[in-house]
């Protein structure tokens, strides 16, 4: 039987291969898996830095009850006492792994020394964490209002006062003298300054009704001194004994109606005599 007739088209040509295409393998996509490493490690980032800022709130509370608590007892103030700690606004923690707190200030609305009233501001910088180290500098400015040195009346003269006025850098009292059955108004200039645990308040100038004259000129007339002894000469108020014995009177002056009196802490130990034991007043 004949073989059926193929069209020459359709007949297999033997020397052709049959070619399968296979499409390229693809490659794997990382992106999401570098995405999703991102994404976790900005919340580990984001967890860090909250346990780190809430870390240092705690920090920051404790540090500034400390410090409340070692003013109060330092300088033997009512635990009432209102009491403002500011510690800067760096942080704590930070600070802390340094070794010290770069800056206190503490802010007293009223500061009592004794007869002494007035409003404190104290500032401490270098403060160590290790309180058995001394802290840089602390000084500590007590301002007395024009109403508070009229209380200190007492320690500004010898004789009783009929006023104290705050002018000039200086604090001028008032009183009378009777001379041969005559009273004369008399006004004298103090200049205040620090001395040995206080503050001394040192006759500068006299005036004798309209005349001024200088406290040397006025010691230097004969009989005078008998007169106006009590006027001239130099009064002191101590504040030594309610200091701790490392805290001086460093400087005195009058800034407008106020007196300014700066007291010195530098180099003083926190856990220690300098700041637990009191100082004395030298005999009067």
């Amino acid at each position: 039987m004949a073989e059926p007739i193929v069209p020459r088209s359709e007949r297999a040509d033997p020397a052709q291969t049959l070619v399968i295409e296979v499409p390229p393998e693809k490659p794997v996509r990382r992106r999401r898996r570098w995405m999703g490493w991102l994404i976790a490690g900005v919340i580990v980032v984001v967890l860090l830095l909250v346990a780190f800022f809430l870390g240092d709130a705690l920090a920051r509370q404790y540090a500034t009850n400390l410090v409340r608590e070692k003013i109060v007892s330092a300088l033997q103030l009512d635990p009432q006492s209102e009491v403002d700690v500011n510690l800067g606004d760096g942080s704590i923690l930070l600070q802390a792994a340094t070794g010290s707190i770069d800056e206190i200030s503490v802010h007293i609305p009223e500061f009592t020394l004794g007869d002494v009233v007035g409003e404190a501001e104290i500032t401490a910088t270098g403060v160590p964490i290790d309180t058995s180290k001394p802290l840089d500098t602390m000084g500590i400015e007590v301002t007395v209002n024009e109403t508070n040195v009229k209380k200190l009346s007492g320690y500004l003269s010898g004789v009783d006062l009929t006023s104290i006025d705050l002018r000039d850098g200086l604090i001028r009292i008032g009183s009378s003298l009777d001379v041969f059955f005559a009273s004369i108004p008399v006004a004298i200039d103090l200049s205040p300054s620090a001395t040995e645990g206080g503050i001394a308040f040192e006759p500068v100038t006299v005036l004798l009704g309209d005349q001024e004259l200088s406290v040397a000129d006025l010691r230097a007339i004969p009989g005078i001194s008998g007169i106006v002894g009590n006027l001239l000469g130099s009064q002191t108020v101590c504040v030594a004994s309610y200091l701790p014995v490392g805290l001086t009177v460093d400087d005195v002056n009058i800034v407008g109606t106020d007196l300014i009196v700066s007291i010195n802490g530098d180099g003083v130990v926190l856990d220690g005599p300098d700041l637990s034991a009191r100082g004395t007043c030298p005999p009067s």
